[in-house]
């Protein structure tokens, strides 16, 4: 039985990840041997967007930063590490209005409805039954490695010892994915029963843990920052500009499109448009850029149609300009990309 405290906000049709979740998988992948600015370009983000306030990277290109990491240090214990690396304070004012919960299970159930503002890549709930008390963990899709699920884990770990201010104890961690040849970093993080290729993406508690008082619970100050993520998460729901041109971009056929064709479909001047996207932290050039990889990834992946047609398809006047961008955006020739996959 799920025990949510909010409803869930709704997920977009466009999933999105927070600057401020890409910034702290960058530092911590940094801490691991790895160039951030080389990742970001990997990934076509532009450095910029990380200290844009609330700026939003699109889940694919978050994607492709962690497939590039996973490339970097192809190590079973990447995703294990990361985790570690990556703090509940990279998350500012969502993990004040956790800390200032009155209990751990009430502080993981009021994250539910905010789980959005860090990404649209997946969510988590608690639930209890069988005496046992569990936050659970579901990811966005088929696309997320067994890397990125163990940063989650980890991370969500690391949030519960956080909040309570000691390391809690675990009845038991279970992951989706098979075990791996050692999984002795695994015993080491969660200091706890593991059970691979379960049902579900969980870690497991008694459920008294979940209703400990916390150290710094205070509920005036929970709800004053609630208060203001609830403003967020308003701004987040309502539709803008760059998602506006985003859902145009997805419906069209051929996207042999320019700026200024698609403000007159959005009933505005070219100018009006690059300002409000602008605002959004983004550019039209990097909107379709966007929609041109992820189309010609399916493309090469659904159908044996060559790069020339696939090459007009997606706007270029010629497949070597295609092919040229595809290795800039993916790091491989769309030729590798197929076979690949």
């Amino acid at each position: 039985m799920t025990t949510p405290l909010h409803d869930v906000a709704p997920a977009p049709a466009l999933p999105t990840v927070s600057a401020l979740w890409v910034r702290g998988l960058l530092q911590a992948a940094e801490a691991l041997g790895m160039d951030p600015q080389a990742l970001l370009q990997a990934a076509d983000i532009p450095a910029g967007l990380l200290s844009t306030p609330y700026a939003r990277i699109s889940l694919a290109q978050n994607l492709q930063v962690w497939r590039n990491i996973e490339r970097s240090r192809p190590q079973p214990d990447t995703g294990l590490r990361i985790g570690e690396m990556v703090k509940p304070s990279h998350f500012q004012l969502f993990a004040l209005t956790l800390m200032h919960s009155d209990t751990l299970g009430a502080a993981f159930t009021r994250s539910v409805r905010y789980t959005r503002l860090l990404s649209d890549g997946g969510h988590y709930f608690l639930t209890g039954e069988n005496n046992q008390a569990a936050i659970c963990y579901e990811p966005l899709g088929d696309d997320f490695s067994h890397h990125q699920v163990d940063a989650v884990l980890v991370l969500l770990r690391s949030f519960a010892n956080w909040l309570a201010c000691r390391p809690l104890p675990l009845l038991r961690v279970e992951m989706r994915h098979p075990a791996p040849a050692d999984s002795s970093e695994y015993a080491r993080i969660f200091a706890a029963p593991l059970q691979f290729s379960a049902p579900r993406n969980a870690l497991v508690f008694a459920p008294e843990v979940l209703a400990e008082p916390l150290a710094l619970g205070d509920e005036q100050l929970s709800s004053l920052h609630e208060q203001m993520l609830e403003a967020q998460l308003a701004l987040l729901n309502q539709p803008d500009s760059a998602g506006l041109v985003r859902h145009f971009l997805q419906h069209q056929d051929e996207l042999l499109v320019d700026r200024d064709q698609v403000a007159a479909r959005l009933h505005m001047s070219g100018r009006t448009l690059q300002r409000k996207l602008q605002e959004c932290g983004t550019k039209f050039q990097q909107l379709l850029d966007e929609e041109r990889c992820r189309r010609a990834q399916q493309l090469l992946r659904q159908t044996d149609l060559s790069l020339t047609v696939i090459s007009a398809r997606l706007g270029f006047a010629e497949s070597s300009v295609f092919s040229r961008a595809f290795r800039r955006w993916t790091g491989m020739s769309p030729l590798e990309y197929r076979r690949a996959h």
